[in-house]
């Protein structure tokens, strides 16, 4: 597809979790149910991107069939341009200390997903495209660029001067990283230049696009796997984080984000059940306390096909974003820092609920936030959202029921974090093959048979599949656990 194809799609979609887990903004902390007045401002998430309302209609390409010759295990990256030398050498532990993965078909899945890293590597800045071949990226979609190059190389995908040449590359962009005057890095930037950009891709000189708690707690936490598991690196990462002023990601106990309102920036919580929560505990590994995002959301039960399901209250009718109870925050906390005991029952639960729904239907069910490959190229696909189960909306609340879809990434997911289920394996098996020779793993298939494939290619998809080998391959060890935390 052309760039400018794909420019204009992921400009009209890509805002993520971000961008659509904002409430109405109260007078109170502690009271998120406020009246829709004239005076209150609704951070729905289309005012994140006002702009991108009037973009020009973007190219749709044709969908790509699923690739089912297996790829190498060990591709042959073109090698990077040489970059300047790091403060001090840094030299990885050996590689023969590292999992392997054992199965020919994780083997195969490995290489598959790797082919993204491959193309969408940017050896000036060491930053991923967030989508295939578009140089702009935000801190969510970096969070999950540094988790699969870090997972590539423990599976051996890579060689370790490969390796360290992408490590010290990132880590002196993001020592010389502009920051607008919040001290926060802006919500984007260019993957080819690291200079901020605003969320439809124009210049943001100033960083007035303001900034997100989500995105940034994802990329902390990437950033804290990394320091724990290469200890060489912890120091430069500390400083890097040190400049930040986090302290601005959270108030009064709650997650705390900014979006451009009237030519100043507007300070509104963040977060809806699973993602709050996720992100809430990333922050934590940081000493960065999200109380009342980790002990307070407001939340009731509702009851699907008979499962009870814990569902957030801001939805988007009293708070002007969606309430999406989607696979992705649980999965992503489950790969990378392990359930604990509170939220295990709501994961069963929802795991539950869409493997009755294919018993009941024969419609192969694993929701999630994905891009798609045609109009409106970004959805939340739901267990429940808006008082409804089985809801595929957009940030604007739309619903798009003919575009429900399979999702690469939690199939892997779930096959990897519930190996001995056999409706995970199912999934697993469906997705193995939703895969580009050239480009990565697609973002899935849609339930309507007549649609075919989800050609879109991501970072989140092809980094999240990485994750998954990965936690298999450590005998399930959550990412966040060094070595040293799971030897026997």
């Amino acid at each position: 597809m052309a760039i400018s194809g794909i420019k204009s799609m992921i400009l009209q979609s890509v805002l993520y979790a971000t961008a659509n887990q904002q409430p109405l903004l109260c007078p109170s902390p502690a009271t998120w149910q406020c009246s829709l007045t004239p005076s209150m401002i609704i951070a729905a998430p289309n005012n994140f991107n006002p702009d991108v309302q009037t973009l020009t209609p973007p190219i749709v390409p044709e969908p790509i069939a699923p690739i089912d010759t297996p790829l190498p295990l060990k591709p042959k990256p073109t090698p990077p341009k040489p970059t300047a030398t790091p403060e001090k050498p840094a030299t990885p532990r050996p590689t023969t200390s590292f999992p392997r993965l054992t199965q020919e078909a994780d083997k195969i899945a490995a290489g598959r997903a790797w082919k993204y890293f491959e193309r969408n590597w940017n050896p000036q800045t060491g930053l991923v495209n967030s989508v295939d071949n578009l140089p702009w990226t935000t801190w969510w979609d970096q969070g999950s660029a540094l988790l699969g190059i870090h997972a590539a190389y423990q599976l051996g995908l890579l060689p370790q001067d490969v390796f360290q040449k992408r490590m010290n590359t990132l880590l002196q962009t993001l020592e010389k990283l502009s920051l607008p005057a919040t001290g926060l890095p802006n919500k984007a930037y260019s993957t080819s230049t690291a200079e901020m950009r605003r969320l439809n891709d124009t210049p943001d000189p100033k960083g007035t696009s303001g900034w997100s708690a989500l995105d940034m707690a994802r990329f902390l936490l990437a950033l804290h796997v990394m320091r724990s598991h290469y200890p060489e690196y912890s120091d430069r990462i500390n400083r890097i984080v040190a400049r930040w002023h986090t302290s601005k990601l959270v108030k009064n106990g709650w997650l705390n984000g900014a979006i451009p309102r009237a030519g100043k920036l507007l300070e509104v919580q963040e977060g809806r059940l699973g993602y709050e929560q996720y992100a809430a505990y990333s922050l934590k590994l940081w000493n960065i306390q999200a109380s009342n995002a980790l002990s307070n959301p407001p939340v009731k039960t509702v009851e699907i096909d008979g499962i009870k399901l814990q569902i957030d209250e801001r939805n988007f009718k009293n708070s002007g974003a969606t309430n999406y109870l989607t696979n992705d925050p649980y999965l992503l906390w489950g790969l990378e820092m392990g359930w604990n005991d509170a939220i295990k029952p709501q994961v069963q639960n929802i795991f539950k609920v869409q493997q009755q729904r294919f018993k009941h239907t024969g419609i192969l069910t694993a929701v999630n936030e994905d891009s798609l490959d045609r109009p409106p190229y970004f959805l939340y696909y739901s267990v429940y959202a808006n008082g409804q189960p089985w809801q595929a909306v957009n940030t604007t609340g739309k619903t798009y029921p003919q575009l429900r879809f399979i999702s690469t990434k939690a199939a892997f997911s779930w096959f990897a974090l519930m190996p001995d289920e056999p409706y995970t394996k199912k999934l697993r098996d469906f997705a193995q093959n939703l895969s580009d020779k050239n480009r990565g793993y697609l973002s899935g298939r849609y339930e309507n048979s007549q649609l075919g494939v989800n050609a879109s290619v991501d970072v989140n998809t092809n980094g999240s599949i990485l994750e998954s080998l990965l936690y298999q391959a450590r005998g399930r060890h959550p990412l966040v656990l060094d070595p040293s935390e799971i030897k026997n």
